[in-house]
C-alpha cells in the first residue's frame, strides 16, 4: 500500500472516529513515516468478545484472498476490541484466533499484483475509474483494460470487480488475480447507473455456486476448457462430456439465474439448456 493511501486512509479514520460516538478515540502519534494511530479507550469501558469474534471470523476470508492489508486493518480492531478482556474470556479468544475460525476458498487465487486490491479500493470509495496494465483473459494474451468498477465482489474462489469497460454499458466480473498493474484513475468518475443494486445481478449467487433447484446445460469452447474446467464446477453432474472440435458440455444441478449468466459471458461459456 503506497504511503500516499496510508495517509489518505488515517485522515479518513480520524475523521470518521470523530463523528461518530465511539467508546474511545483515535490519537495521532509520531510524524512523517513513524507515524501511527493510536486507539485511546475512554475510562470505565471494556472490550466486547462478540465484537472481537466477529472481527476474526471476517480475518481469514481476507487474508486467503491475498489482501494482507485489510487482515492487518482487521488484526488492529481486534486487538482494540479485545483490549480489556481478562480471564477465561481472553484465554477463549486468543484459542478462537488459532482454531475457532477457519476459512477455505473453493480455489485458492494467488494475486499477479499485491496492490490490485488497494487500487480497487481507492478508485470504489472516490468513484474512480480503474486502469489495468495487462489482465489475464482466458482467450488471448494478455490486454489492456480501462474498467470503471461498480462493486467489490467476494465470491468464494476470489475478489471479483463488477462492472463494465469504461463507455460500456454491459457490466461483467473482473478477476483480481487476473490484473497485473492496476491503477485507479482519478480523472475519470464513475457513476452508478440510477436504480443499480449488484443483488439484481449476483444476488442468487456468484456464478454456478448458489441458485434455486433445476438445471442447465453449459457449452464450454474448446480455447475456454483448459481454464473453465481445470476443475469440477460446484453442481456438476457428471464428467464433462466432449464435442466436435474440442469443445464440452457440462450439466449442472444448477437453474440459470442472472449470476450463472453474468459469469458464463465473462468466461466465455455458453447456457445451452434449461431445466
Amino acid at each position: 500500500m503506497s504511503w500516499r493511501t496510508v495517509r489518505r486512509i488515517a485522515a479518513l479514520a480520524v475523521e470518521v472516529a470523530e463523528s461518530v460516538s465511539l467508546e474511545g478515540t483515535l490519537c495521532r502519534e509520531g510524524r512523517g513515516q513513524g507515524a501511527r494511530l493510536a486507539w485511546v479507550r475512554r475510562a470505565g469501558t471494556r472490550g466486547r468478545a462478540s465484537d472481537a469474534a466477529a472481527l476474526l471470523a471476517a480475518l481469514g476470508p481476507w487474508r486467503a484472498m491475498g489482501v494482507p492489508d485489510v487482515g492487518d486493518v482487521l488484526e488492529r480492531l481486534f486487538d482494540a476490541a479485545a483490549s480489556g478482556l481478562a480471564g477465561e474470556r481472553a484465554a477463549t479468544l486468543h484459542d478462537l484466533a488459532d482454531r475457532g475460525f477457519y476459512y477455505q476458498p473453493y480455489m485458492p487465487r494467488k494475486p499477479r499484483d499485491p496492490d490490485a486490491a488497494d487500487q480497487v479500493l481507492s478508485a470504489l470509495l472516490w468513484r474512480g475509474g480503474l486502469h489495468v496494465d495487462r489482465y489475464h483473459a482466458m482467450e488471448r494474451p494478455p490486454v489492456t483494460e480501462e474498467i470503471d468498477p461498480w462493486t467489490l465482489v467476494h465470491a468464494l474462489d476470489g475478489l471479483y470487480v463488477l462492472g463494465p469497460r469504461a463507455g460500456d454499458a454491459e457490466p461483467r466480473l473482473w478477476a483480481l488475480h487476473r490484473m497485473e498493474g492496476a491503477r485507479w484513475v482519478r480523472e475519470r468518475h464513475v457513476r452508478l447507473p440510477d436504480g443499480y443494486h449488484p443483488q439484481d445481478l449476483v444476488g442468487h449467487g456468484y456464478g454456478p455456486f448458489i441458485a434455486a433447484p433445476g438445471g442447465c446445460a453449459l457449452r464450454v469452447p474448446a480455447e475456454e476448457a483448459p481454464w473453465v474446467l481445470e476443475s469440477p464446477l460446484p453442481g456438476q453432474e457428471g464428467e464433462p462430456e466432449p464435442l466436435r472440435g474440442g469443445a464440452f458440455r457440462v450439466r449442472l444441478a444448477v437453474a440459470p439465474h442472472p449470476g450463472l449468466h453474468l459469469w458464463a459471458r465473462a468466461m466465455g461459456v455458453e447456457v445451452e439448456e434449461e431445466r
